[in-house]
Order: C-alpha cells, then sequence, then structure tokens
C-alpha cells in the first residue's frame, strides 16, 4: 500500500522510481524539463476550480497569438499531436464529414512534402523509413513525397514535387548549411496554393523563433510545451492562421474528433501559458549568459581531471544557442563514450548525459537548466569514474 503522506512529499521515492540530474536539458526520456515556481503555483491554483474547456482554450489562443504573431492558438497533449491534429485541419477545413472520415479520407488531396527523412534497419537487417516524429503527420491518412538528399534540398527538387493532390508541406524548423532555405520553402509552396506546416517542437531558444516561421508566412507552426518553454512535457502548442485553429478547435477536445486524443487538463493550459509569459517575458541577454556561466564551471572542474579532453561548443549542430560541454578520455584508455554513459546512468546520484553525434568517445553534457550543486556533483561522478577507470586499465 501506497503511504500517501510520504507520496505526497516524496512520490518518486514511494514508487521506487529513480531520480535524475538531468543534463540532457529536457529530453523526453528523462520526464523533459522542470516547470518554473510560477507555472507549478499556476497549475495548483487552476485544479481548484471548474471551467467551460472550450472558453479557456480560446483564452490561451489570444495569449499564443500574442507571442508567436499568429492569429490564433490552441494547446494539445505535445508537438506530436500538435502537428497530427494541425495536418487533419489541413486536410477537412471546416468539413464535419472529412472529419469523421479520418484517417481513410478521400475525395481531397493527401500528399504532404517532407524533407528525406532517415533510413533504419530492424533486427533482420531489413532498411524501413524513420519517420520518427513524422508519424503523427502521416497518422491522420496523408502519404509522403520526400525530397532532398542527406538533409539538403534544393530548390529545384523541391518545386518539383508539387502538383494536383499536394495537400500540405511538413518542414523540420531550421536549415543547415546549403540548405534550402526555410522562407523560400514557404514561399515557393504558397506560389503553389499550398499551406506550410513549420515543426519548432525543439526551436526555443532563441526567442525570435516564437515568432520568426510565423512572420516567414508559415500557415502553422507547433512547439513542444516542455522544451524551451519549460512548460508541461504533456502539452504542446499550435499558433497559426484563424482558419486553421478553428478546425483544430472543431476536432479537438472537448469535441469529438480525431484530435479528442490530445486532450489536456485545464492546469495544463493553465501551466502552459504561464511558462509561455514567464520564458518570453525573459531578459533573454541575462538567460544566455546565466547558461554561459553553468557550462563554463562544469567545464573548468573537468579540467581537473588527468588525461581528458574538454570544450565548449556555443552551439548545437543545427546552430541553435545551446552551449554544451564536450568531454571524453584520452585515446588509449578504452573508455568510450558509451562507458561514460553507462557509468552516470547507473550511479549514485542517477546522470542523464547525451552522446556526441559523430564522436563515439565522447559525451555532450547540457546543464543549462541544473542548479549549482547538480553541476558539482557531475563534475564529482566524472572524477571518480575516469579515476576508477585509469586505475583498471
Amino acid at each position: 500500500m501506497i503511504d500517501l503522506e510520504k507520496f505526497e512529499k516524496a512520490p518518486y521515492g514511494a514508487l521506487n522510481v529513480k531520480k535524475f540530474i538531468n543534463a540532457t536539458c529536457h529530453w523526453t526520456v528523462f520526464g523533459g524539463t522542470l516547470l518554473p515556481e510560477v507555472s507549478v503555483r499556476s497549475m495548483m491554483a487552476a485544479s481548484q476550480y471548474s471551467v467551460d474547456m472550450l472558453e479557456l482554450q480560446r483564452a490561451a489562443g489570444k495569449i499564443i497569438a500574442q507571442y508567436t504573431h499568429s492569429e490564433d492558438g490552441f494547446i494539445v497533449s505535445g508537438c506530436a499531436a500538435a502537428m497530427m491534429v494541425g495536418t487533419a485541419a489541413f486536410l477537412t477545413g471546416d468539413d464535419k464529414a472529412k472529419m469523421e472520415q479520418l484517417p481513410t479520407i478521400t475525395g481531397t488531396k493527401t500528399k504532404c512534402i517532407s524533407k528525406r527523412f532517415s533510413r533504419s534497419k530492424n533486427a533482420n537487417g531489413q532498411e524501413y523509413v524513420d519517420h520518427s516524429y513524422a508519424l503523427a503527420v502521416q497518422s491522420v491518412g496523408v502519404t509522403f513525397k520526400e525530397v532532398g538528399h542527406n538533409d539538403i534540398v534544393t530548390r529545384e527538387e523541391y518545386e518539383r514535387a508539387f502538383n494536383e493532390n499536394t495537400a500540405l508541406v511538413y518542414w523540420i524548423g531550421y536549415s543547415p548549411r546549403g540548405d534550402i532555405d526555410i522562407k523560400e520553402v514557404i514561399d515557393i509552396a504558397h506560389d503553389h496554393g499550398t499551406p506550410v506546416l513549420i515543426d519548432a517542437s525543439n526551436s526555443l531558444p532563441p526567442r525570435e523563433n516564437l515568432h520568426r516561421f510565423i512572420d516567414l508566412g508559415a500557415d502553422l507552426v507547433c512547439y513542444s510545451g516542455g522544451k524551451g518553454l519549460q512548460g508541461p512535457q504533456g502539452a504542446g502548442i499550435i499558433a497559426g492562421n484563424a482558419d486553421i485553429i478553428r478546425s483544430v478547435r472543431m476536432q479537438s477536445a472537448p469535441n469529438h474528433g480525431i484530435g479528442r486524443v490530445c486532450k489536456v487538463s485545464k492546469e495544463e493550459i493553465v501551466a502552459q501559458i504561464s511558462s509561455l509569459v514567464w520564458w518570453a517575458e525573459q531578459d533573454e541577454e541575462d538567460r544566455m549568459t546565466e547558461h554561459h556561466r553553468k557550462t563554463l564551471m562544469l567545464a573548468d572542474m573537468l579540467k581537473n581531471i588527468s588525461r581528458v579532453n574538454v570544450s565548449i561548443a556555443d552551439y548545437d549542430i543545427s546552430q541553435r544557442p545551446y552551449p554544451t560541454v564536450h568531454f571524453s578520455v584520452e585515446k588509449g584508455h578504452n573508455v568510450n563514450g558509451e562507458f561514460l554513459i553507462r557509468e552516470l546512468h547507473d550511479g549514485d546520484p542517477a546522470i542523464a548525459v547525451m552522446k556526441h553525434q559523430s564522436d563515439e568517445n565522447t559525451i555532450r553534457i547540457d546543464v543549462r537548466l541544473l542548479e549549482n550543486e547538480q553541476i558539482e556533483s557531475i563534475s564529482n561522478r566524472l572524477h571518480q569514474i575516469v579515476k576508477n577507470s585509469l586505475q583498471h586499465a
């Protein structure tokens, strides 16, 4: 039996679930981000009363519109949910009969242009298309027309992809060097009479990205609520054209439709709006200064370990301002990144870090949202892991 008094104070301990120091910043597998106190208090206050959920969503939509420069907004259960019901809205408009057909809709455009997805192999070595998050888009009945190679798309190939059955364009909210610019993606689509959905799940910071995609002309932008915005992990934001948001609202909870499965609670809606306002109103320069201070703090601590390599990357591979510590043990000591990740994961305290994108010996450590004591714990654990490993080498 659960002792509710103990559960209230220490729920994870009561459930015998291990807590982590999350140095991935906000990976979903480790519970997303941490809510700011103002959002926790807002959530608690919201839990004490009943409201008309449609009225609450309309009020939330006005706040979303203000910060994203959109016409309207809506809150659902995460960015994938936003992409799913947003795609549904493009297919159906306000037509209730079409909404009832989903996901086996007929008599309407169902092709979706997207960048080429990566390929993976199953246990039998068979190659398959790894749609990843875009499965949410596909789930309402569209089929993809992939363009590009190795994450690079040319303007000419993109333009050739449009035809009379193209319903929408699905695009990730960043462009690597050499890739077609997002502004071009949007403008070319509009020249063909096709709307654009931007997946901006992990595009914050910088704050500019809250409104940049709408400013560029995107019809719908989907954000994760529980990553950069530091809202509830189970919430996501849709911002965009008023007609599309109206369709989203028609087929989402508390109404019936394919988006009913994307339901969020009144507490999550209030906490998400609280986090949005809290995050957007912060001084971004001060925030980035604090992020760099914490990152430099860890790097300086780790440089005291012998036979290791420590560096700081101010931007990630997508040129987003995510300062991160890169850490590895010198070659020749048989200590790779996988070993470091496992030792940190299984230790006390348990610590979650990230593997490097291309170097199997290096780990990435993101401490932007951690307290100083947690940063010290990471340093202490790595000191001990490296010391023990070199002694037994």
